[in-house]
């Protein structure tokens, strides 16, 4: 089933904090006061009462200014925990999605070494190599056609490399 919206006022929390936190603002509220603060209607005012840690007094139902602000404070912080979750979430899925689209490549490797550079590399000058290449998998290719080489007979590798 989708999950349910998030309420509008969610995103004022911030500011609603900074309404509750002013020493101008009465210790309790009522309905009214809830309803402009949190800018909902009558019941989801009471919702939120109920959910403020509110209580009855005669037929008034009020809650408690502090309270309220310890309660919207640990909502702001569960939020935040779980934004940085789903960040997290987020990242390892997207690593593990690239992870899985490198491991698919397939790079062409000539099998048969002609000599001990590949013919896409050429030596250009003291420390200085060049590789032509059309595109990302054949430079791929060509790297590991060198590492390759390299391998199976590093002694003539360096001496080609290194004059």
């Amino acid at each position: 089933p989708p999950m349910p919206a998030i309420p509008a006022w969610h995103v004022r929390v911030p500011e609603i904090l900074s309404v509750l936190r002013d020493p101008a603002t009465p210790p309790f509220l009522d309905r009214t006061a809830f309803e402009n603060l949190f800018r909902v209607g009558r019941r989801q005012a009471i919702r939120l009462m109920e959910f403020g840690g509110g209580y009855q007094v005669g037929k008034t139902y009020l809650v408690d200014r502090l309270g309220l602000v310890t309660t919207l404070e640990k909502l702001t912080s569960k939020s935040t925990q779980a934004r940085q979750r789903k960040q997290r979430i987020a990242i390892v899925l997207e690593t593990s999605a690239r992870e899985r689209q490198a491991r698919a490549m397939a790079v062409p490797v000539s099998q048969v070494v002609t000599s001990v550079l590949p013919e896409a590399v050429q030596l250009v000058g003291p420390g200085r190599m060049q590789i032509t290449y059309a595109n990302a998998t054949e430079l791929l290719g060509v790297i590991a056609e060198l590492a390759t080489a390299a391998a199976g007979d590093f002694a003539t590798f360096e001496r080609e490399v290194e004059r």
